[in-house]
């Protein structure tokens, strides 16, 4: 006897007579369990179970395994204990319980076991323990035991109709057959579902007695059962009412063999056709013809031609394709429609579900559809199957005796390929587009395409088709030792791989077509029976599971389906990959639940658990007065348009979410049953394309510009100041199938905390997260990420474009989101969210008297308390935010409002007068716009630029109700600051062309043109840029990338991809991580992140810190390497760091002066000779996203995004930061960063160095004049006095840094101070207690706290290190990032922690390097900034001079250098300069030198010098009037300053005047004088003969007439000269001081100047020094002075010379006591010089 329950339970009971002579997993029946484990063929038993069970294996089933997979799974002991209890198996064994009385008859032990090894491995599911105790409870009816009810609901039995459960109930039921059970039934009651009264059991059904079926020949056919008796198909019978059975002659049809199949024998077609459509897409036809065709109409893939006279059904399968971007010209299935059995089904791409038109009931299987791995799957009782992915793929499968009789792309299956391409008519054509063209469904009012035409259609170019042959791509269909090796021999892999290479190429290289590609080959060899090994990695088509489901390459939906679900569909009998429930949950038939959300299953349907109504076959149209969508029964009259083939009226707007996105599942939802389906409130019901749909009345509009001013949906209009991240919109209470949404935003103040403007937007739907950041032009973040524009996710629901000078956001919900990156963020919703959303924006019911409502409809008393309701949980980026003014609430006074007021201001908005903005008044109210205004420039202090911004609102508004305001931007100096590249237009596209499809013009419908910045002719939109076409990036998923941009495509970091500049497209390869490296998540990118990094700083003396943590000190003062990359290392990418020292105040120690950063192939500058500036001009700076530079506190800091990190506080610290990547591949003062300290002093040469000194020396990679890399050495090094260590050890000086109640006593126990006390004390001594060195001493150990996040306590005083520029004052926790004038800002937002410094006051913004009125601010360009006022040349050629103007805006024009220039960048700023420069020189006697050369002697009297002792202080005169000395005049467009025993005068044109204040006078200039100069250097011609030149032009005949020509008029002065009695030197003299002791020291060949010989020749400083001491009797300060002349022609021609004063005896006190070289803090003036005069003495010039 074999019982099965058609379940789980099996059951087998043999007789003794066959006791040891069976075999097999039951054992042999001899009475001996010992020996029941014997395997198949052997004697004795196994060692495992495994090996036992494996022998009696009979038949592999697709996916079956031996055992289990990897390691068995055990249970936990706790989990154990639990199911043991009584709640679960422990029932078993109660012996109170409902099997009370069969614990002694049949032993529960074994039960018991086997209940809990289950419901422990499933994770406690009631299913599982349901099995369990039932096969307890009918092992105890077997054998007569009466068991009590002991089912709940949890463990109920679903009974079929007309039926009920009994828990004893007869063995034998009455049946059609016995209307009473036999006398002869000997069965025990047991558990069961019996017939109500009135109702036998027929079948597996209860039905009334007029319903039983029929018996024939001993065997029992349900009523209506079609059958053939004798088993040959000769005879066709029917089952009647009242049990006749008819029957009639009967012959299979052609193709047809009469055999039985799954239990059942009737006519069997022979064999099968199989068509295929994918991807471009190319087709396959039935009888194997290969062809592509690109129509993007809807067309006939296959029916039945020609089935009258058969007994064929009929059916029609169609597809509807759609153009395929990035390409028009090729096109992709979109959507496919099965007509059968008067049922429509419809399957729509990326639409998990099935939409079902003319439904009844899937009785008796005709038509079954269901998920089957990632194909849905469309199936009819008489062969057919069609199967779409949803994406790419879709296979159409006929039987045998269908051919000859289909029609359509799909071919007519005659056998015969060659005739595949017939027209409707029968004809035959060899053109595809008329075969494709032939198969078109007309459908009134589609606008579509029928393909591309021979030369008209794509190619792939072969470099790309390279590329795509790969393993990576489509080579591995083709692979010989690839996964699916086993399958060429049965299905050719060339027409697959040919079709991936194609798509994946016309797809710009998508890695998911490629996926999609494979996975099609994947599928059809699994079709053909074929096994195919893994293929999917980690890296490499990854399929993303649903929630609580898995991968697996041979999923099965029948291993662990909801109960009920394969009574309804047929389980697949071959592999399929997809994804398979994870233990413990089941399938449903859609996605895995737990058992508790498994449904039902009835009729042929599945239904949801929890839904109590169901809906199926209604037809629906509007009731337009009342807005009603009423249903009727269902009649689809438009059977061939699948555009209104979608019946269900859950399809009406309020029902989209239900039935559509989250699909109707497989085989139908259940959804609310109705006949009346209103529309919401503000919604109207029409009929679009024939369907009856509810759609939104209106859009409702939310903004927030300015200061910002917000309008509400419903047209509140109010101020909030609140810097913190507010909710704009969100969705609030029941959508009824609405998607709900969040919009945050979060504002900054920008130069007054009086008001604040939006400086992000936060937008939040389908579990993605989008920001836009001010200033973040033409890039957005999507989940944290930085992505460029444009952007399309989500298979398009959420798209985010540039519309004009506006980011904006789309949904295909009607969000709309747009950001101008500035000050105006819009919101717009269609009016179905009426009532239901919340936040700032209004809760959009109409009513304007309700907004000030909390997140509870609690009504708020004021704006701020509403506002600050929404102020979000999460304030990460806000610190110190605040929600309102607080008690010092600014007010506008009256003649200040009675201005901007004026029609001069804001008053333009409204005026009656000839105004432009008159002409939308009537459509747009200006009043609220206009008291907007007045708030923001009244509070703005009176910045035009926020009188352009409230106009240029007011405009955009006008635009949107489709008025066009033109000229006021002219009108109002309103200039639009539009960057490189580009130019203003009025009135243009707002869908520009972009980048990465520059030959594309998108097409926008019905909006109104924008102002914008357009690209230039042959330049195009990139990311926010206008870019040369060929320069324009790739596409890649939905995602645009920059040429040269890097990303990872997989989760772990395994397949790499960039954006191939030479190809256009992305290409992607293997790759990983570095040993250094982890794969992880960091600011929202996946990324290969460093392990960790280090840093290695220099400050003050300088005291060196390597990245391994040794310290040392090194004075040199030339330029030295402090780091740069020595490997060759893949992957890392080259920089290097130097670092420039000098002296200051004292030779025994130096500081660091410039730092020069050399990385992708840019060279920046940052020197203590330009305070706040850097060498291109200002921070910040950013450089083709590679590159940032900003000032954070009072340091410069540059970023790269490969983790260099260098910021320097343009004083004396350094700090250089890299990430672990960089280990052992470095090397400089910084070290080699190997985790070793001790062997960080390794010289240039690889050999350790024995002292500081001379590792430093080996690191030296340039000189300057004066430089010198030796220190001193042992006991040549001064010591600290007691006495000095005493004092700057205080509290007045160092001693603040490790004072225990000090300032940094929460830092000691993080920082160790004692380095940073020794170093402040080191400094402080060698510089006589310099405060500035003390300051930065203590700033540095500040600096390293505050990283290290301790917060320090205020240690700076008005006496103590504290002074600020001019309009700044000092702050202990500064914005790390203060805000600028500058438009340029982190692509991921700053939240890095505050630092210490100088901040702008009240009022004031940062400007370069200064705090300036916000009407003062400059220009972004480029990104980079300009000041104010400013010009500079915005191309490498200098062919376009720019000038920043006002409101922001760059204007340019086109220029060239003049003769004598050339363009090139000099001190960091790019523009034309001299080619050349010319050197005048007067000396001496004195002695002249002109612009060409010329050397002549004019003895004219000298002017008289004052001489006067004022203190030793350095002066000039100025326009008569003393100055101290540094000077800078005009802006720092002339410097005065003293360098050595020399002042300079210098001018930013060129001009430089050098004067030693005794004997030597130098002018150079630039060679953009070259022929435009007079006097006595001569006119710079580049002839020397001709430099006598006189004012008249004449020649002069001799020096004298020359001379006198060009004297100035002095009373009193005779300026004749010598007039031909000059002094005459005697050779014995000219002997005596020509030799190497006196003036002949100048050209000795072994001398201190020998180095400067070639480069300026000493014979004329010799002569000249000859003839002035031999003048002068040889006076000693006369020789001294000639010589020194000489010396600084040297070292301004930057020659090294050596000390020469000992050699000629000119130590002499002549020289005054030296000043030691000034720190530049220029006194500034701001009227104009005309004169400046150096006035010859030793204390006043």
């Amino acid at each position: 006897k074999v019982d099965f329950d058609w379940n789980m339970m099996l059951y087998v009971k043999l007789a003794s007579t066959y006791s040891n002579a069976v075999c097999g997993l039951c054992g042999n029946n001899n009475g001996k369990p010992q020996d029941d484990l014997v395997s198949k063929g052997a004697s004795s038993p196994a060692s495992t179970l495994d090996i036992f069970a494996s022998s009696w294996r009979v038949e592999e089933i697709p996916g079956c395994v031996n055992g289990c997979k990897g390691t068995c799974p055990s249970c936990d002991v706790t989990d154990k204990r639990q199911y043991e209890s009584g709640d679960f198996c422990g029932l078993l064994r109660d012996a109170s319980g409902p099997f009370r009385e069969c614990l002694a008859k049949v032993d529960p032990a074994g039960y018991f076991d086997n209940c809990v090894y289950d419901v422990c491995l499933y994770q406690g599911r009631k299913d599982v323990l349901c099995q369990a105790l039932t096969s307890y409870a009918s092992a105890c009816q077997a054998v007569g035991v009466k068991i009590y009810p002991w089912r709940t609901e949890q463990f109920s039995i679903m009974c079929p109709a007309n039926s009920h459960y009994e828990v004893c109930a007869a063995g034998c039921m009455s049946t059609c057959q016995s209307l009473s059970p036999p006398l002869s039934c000997q069965a025990q009651c047991m558990e069961n579902c019996v017939c109500d009264d009135g109702f036998v059991r027929s079948g597996e059904r209860c039905v009334p007695i007029s319903e039983c079926g029929c018996f024939y020949n001993e065997r029992y056919y349900l009523l209506d059962q079609v059958f053939f008796p004798n088993g040959k198909c000769e005879e066709e019978c029917r089952c009647m009412q009242h049990g006749q059975v008819e029957c009639k002659k009967f012959a299979c049809g052609p193709n047809e063999n009469c055999e039985m199949e799954n239990g059942v024998r009737r006519c069997q077609p022979i064999g099968k056709g199989v068509c295929h459509a994918s991807g471009d897409p190319h087709y396959q036809t039935f009888d194997g013809r290969l062809y592509d065709f690109q129509g993007s109409c809807t067309y006939i893939l296959s029916k039945g031609c020609g089935l009258e006279g058969t007994r064929l059904a009929p059916f029609s399968v169609m597809v509807e394709n759609e153009a395929w971007p990035p390409n028009p010209k090729v096109s992709v299935t979109k959507l496919v429609a099965v007509e059968v059995s008067n049922y429509t089904l419809i399957l729509r791409q990326s639409m998990q579900g099935i939409l079902v038109c003319h439904v009844n009931v899937f009785q008796g299987g005709l038509v079954q559809a269901y998920k089957n791995g990632v194909q849905h799957v469309i199936k009819t009782d008489f062969g057919l199957v069609v199967t779409y992915d949803l994406v790419y793929h879709i296979t159409v499968t006929i039987p045998g005796n269908f051919k000859g009789k289909t029609c359509g792309l799909c071919g007519n299956y005659d056998g015969n390929a060659a005739n595949d391409f017939s027209l409707p008519g029968g004809a035959l054509t060899s053109d595809i587009n008329a075969f494709g063209k032939a198969w078109k469904v007309a459908i009134p009012g589609v606008v579509c395409e029928d393909g591309c035409n021979g030369n008209n259609c794509p190619v792939c170019d072969p470099k790309l088709r390279a590329v795509f042959e790969k393993t990576t791509y489509c080579g591995t269909i083709t692979d010989p030792k690839g996964p699916f090796i086993a399958c060429h021999s049965k299905l050719d892999p060339l027409p697959y791989f040919n079709d991936c290479v194609f798509d994946v190429c016309v797809a710009q290289g998508s890695s998911k077509v490629a996926c999609n590609s494979v996975a099609a080959y994947t599928f059809n060899c699994h079709m053909a029976g074929i096994d195919v090994k893994s293929w999917r990695t980690p890296s490499f088509c990854p399929m993303a599971c649903p929630a609580n489901s898995h991968y697996e390459l041979c999923a099965n939906a029948c291993d662990a389906p909801c109960t009920g679900l394969t009574e309804l569909i047929q389980c697949s009998t071959t592999c399929t990959e997809g994804c398979t429930c994870d233990l413990g949950f089941l399938f449903n038939g859609q996605m895995c639940v737990q058992v508790e959300q498994c449904g039902c299953y009835d009729n042929g349907r599945v239904y949801k658990v929890i839904r109590s109504y169901y809906y199926v076959h209604y037809n629906c149209h509007c009731d337009c007065p009342s807005d009603i969508i009423m249903c009727d029964e269902l009649s689809c009259t438009t059977k061939h348009n699948l555009k209104t083939s979608m019946c269900t009226p859950s399809l009406a707007r309020r029902f989209m979410k239900a039935s559509v996105r989250r699909s109707v599942p497989v085989i139908l939802e259940r959804v609310s049953f109705v006949k009346l389906i209103p529309c919401r409130r503000q919604e109207i019901c029409q009929v679009e394309k024939g369907e009856a749909v509810c759609i939104p009345k209106e859009t409702g509009t939310c903004w927030a510009w300015g200061d910002p001013h917000y309008h509400t949906f419903d047209g509140f209009n109010y101020d909030f100041q609140g810097t913190c991240r507010y909710t704009m919109s969100e969705t609030c209470g029941d959508l009824g199938g609405l998607e709900p949404f969040s919009v945050t935003e979060s504002n900054d103040n920008r130069g007054s905390t009086v008001v604040s403007f939006v400086r992000s937007v936060e937008i939040t739907m389908y579990n993605i997260t989008v920001t836009i950041l001010k200033y973040q032009f033409g890039r957005v973040m999507v989940d944290g990420g930085v992505a460029n524009l444009p952007l399309s996710l989500l298979e398009g629901r959420v798209t985010i474009t540039q519309y004009g000078i506006s980011a904006v956001l789309k949904t295909d919900f009607g969000l709309y989101v747009s950001y101008d990156w500035n000050v105006m963020l819009v919101v717009k919703l269609p009016s179905s969210y009426d009532g239901l959303v919340c936040g700032l924006c209004g809760n959009f019911n109409g009513n304007v008297g309700d907004e000030l409502q909390d997140s509870a409809r609690k009504p708020m008393a004021s704006v701020v308390e509403w506002a600050r309701s929404w102020k979000t949980m999460n304030q990460e980026g806000n610190p110190g935010c605040t929600d309102d003014c607080g008690k010092n609430c600014p007010t506008c006074a009256e003649e200040q409002h009675k201005l901007f007021d004026s029609d001069g201001y804001c008053g333009v908005l409204t005026s009656k007068a000839d105004s432009v903005f008159k002409i939308c008044h009537a459509d747009v109210d200006p009043q609220t716009f206009k008291s907007s205004c007045v708030y923001d420039l009244c509070f703005g202090r009176g910045d035009r630029k926020l009188l352009c911004q409230a106009l240029s609102t007011y405009s955009t508004e006008c635009r949107r109700k489709g008025i066009v305001i033109k000229d006021w931007r002219t009108k109002f100096g309103c200039p639009l600051n539009c960057q490189p590249n580009s130019h203003y237009e009025e009135c243009t596209s707002p869908c520009p062309v972009t980048c990465p499809y520059p030959d594309q013009q998108p097409t926008c419908t019905g909006a109104t043109c924008v102002e914008a910045c357009v690209c230039d002719k042959d330049f195009v939109l990139s990311s926010g840029t206008c870019v040369p076409a060929k320069n324009c990036g790739c596409s890649y998923e939905g995602r645009y990338y920059k040429q040269g941009q890097r990303f990872w495509a997989d989760k772990g970091c395994q397949r790499l991809c960039e954006c191939d500049a030479t190809l256009g497209v992305v290409v992607c390869r293997e790759s990983s991580c570095s040993a250094r490296e982890k794969c992880g998540v960091v600011g929202g990118e996946i990324g290969c992140q460093p392990l960790g990094q280090a840093t290695c700083s220099a400050a003050g003396d300088p005291h060196y810190t390597t990245f391994d943590g040794f310290r040392f000190d090194f004075q040199g003062t030339c330029v030295y390497q402090l780091v740069e990359l020595c490997s060759q290392k893949d992957g890392l990418v080259p920089f290097k760091v130097t670092v420039q020292n000098n002296n200051r105040g004292s030779k025994i120690v130096s500081f660091t002066k410039t730092v020069t950063v050399s990385v992708f192939e840019i060279t920046i500058t940052i020197s203590t000779d330009y305070p706040f500036r850097i060498l291109v001009p200002y921070v910040p700076l950013q450089l083709n996203d590679q590159l940032m530079i900003t000032r954070s506190g009072p340091s410069a800091v540059l970023e790269t995004t490969f983790g260099l990190k260098v910021s320097f506080d343009w004083m004396s610290a350094v700090q250089v930061t890299l990430p672990s990547t960089y280990q052992e591949a470095v090397c400089g003062l910084c070290g080699n960063y190997n985790s070793n300290s001790k062997d960080d002093l390794t010289m240039k040469d690889g050999k350790a160095a024995p002292d500081a000194t001379k590792f430093g020396e080996s690191w030296q990679v340039a000189a300057v004049p004066g430089c010198s890399s030796s220190s001193c050495t042992g006991s040549t090094c001064p010591t600290l006095t007691p006495g000095q260590k005493q004092t700057y050890s205080g509290s007045g000086y160092c001693g603040i840094i490790t004072d225990k109640a000090g300032p940094f006593k929460d830092c000691h126990s993080q920082v160790d101070p004692t380095s940073f006390m020794e170093d402040c004390v080191f400094d402080a001594s060698y510089t006589s207690g310099h405060m500035k060195v003390v300051c930065n001493a203590v700033a540095a150990y500040a600096v390293v706290c505050q990283r290290k996040g301790v917060t320090i306590l205020s240690w700076r005083t008005n006496a103590f290190c504290c002074k600020c520029f001019y309009h700044a004052s000092y702050s202990l926790c500064a914005p790390s990032s203060p805000s600028t004038c500058a438009s340029v800002s982190l692509a991921t937002g700053c939240q890095q922690p505050c630092v210490e410094g100088c901040q702008c006051t009240e009022g004031f913004i940062l400007s370069g390097d200064s705090c300036e009125p916000l009407t003062e601010c400059g220009c972004s360009y480029g990104g980079r900034y300009y000041k104010k006022l400013e010009t500079f040349y915005s191309n490498g050629q200098c062919q376009e001079r720019c000038k920043c103007g006002e409101n922001g805006a760059v204007t340019c024009t086109k220029t060239n250098c003049l003769p004598g220039e050339t363009c090139k960048t000099v001190n960091g700023a790019l523009g034309c300069h001299p080619t050349s420069q010319a050197k005048c020189v007067a000396s001496g006697d004195p002695h002249y030198m002109s612009f060409d050369g010329r050397f002549f002697d004019f003895q004219g009297p000298l002017i008289t010098f004052s001489v006067e002792e004022q203190n030793e202080k350095w002066k000039v005169l100025v326009n008569n009037e003393f100055m101290n000395l540094p000077l800078s005049l005009e802006g720092g467009r002339i410097t005065v300053n003293q360098e050595g025993i020399n002042i300079i005068v210098q001018t930013n044109f060129g001009l430089r005047v050098l004067y030693d204040t005794v004997y030597y006078v130098e002018v150079i200039v630039p060679s953009t004088y070259q022929g435009r100069m007079s006097g006595l250097c001569g006119n710079y011609d580049s002839k020397a003969d001709n430099d006598f030149t006189l004012p008249g032009g004449q020649v002069a005949a001799n020096v004298d007439e020359f001379g006198r020509a060009w004297s100035l008029d002095q009373p009193g002065v005779s300026c004749s000269g010598c007039e031909g009695q000059c002094p005459q030197c005697q050779q014995s003299m000219v002997t005596q001081y020509s030799q190497p002791n006196s003036c002949g020291i100048i050209a000795a060949a072994d001398g201190p100047f020998q180095a400067c010989h070639k480069q300026i020749d000493p014979a004329a400083y010799v002569k000249n020094c000859v003839f002035d001491v031999c003048a002068l009797n040889g006076e000693k300060s006369t020789l001294c002075s000639t010589i020194q002349a000489y010396a600084i022609a040297c070292q301004h021609a930057g020659v090294q010379i050596q000390a020469w004063r000992a050699g000629a005896n000119c130590r002499k006190s002549f020289l005054g006591t030296c000043v030691p070289e000034p720190v530049k803090n220029y006194q500034t003036m701001s009227k104009t010089f005309k004169d400046i005069r150096l006035l010859k003495g030793r204390g006043v010039h």
